[in-house]
């Protein structure tokens, strides 16, 4: 069973807040500063895949932090 921890709790809401932007991919990419730059500089399909991409990365890095595998820089 997994001991709920500060790096469990974060990697959730990581992975909750890349699924959040995934189902308002449209709305970010128009109200956003970023997205509108992102389309600016790759055009509307590219800058849909590109977040995507990178969205998937983050979501994977938040579950790689969830399950204890990779662990935040301690200061």
């Amino acid at each position: 069973m997994w001991k709920l921890s500060q790096d469990l709790a974060m990697g959730i809401a990581i992975i909750l807040a890349c699924l959040m932007i995934l189902f308002q991919e449209q709305w970010f990419l128009a109200q956003t500063t970023k997205g509108q730059r992102l389309v600016q500089r790759f055009g509307t399909v590219r800058a849909l895949w590109i977040l995507r991409g990178l969205l998937l990365a983050v979501a994977i890095l938040g579950g790689l932090l969830a399950a204890g595998i990779i662990h935040p820089i301690r200061w």
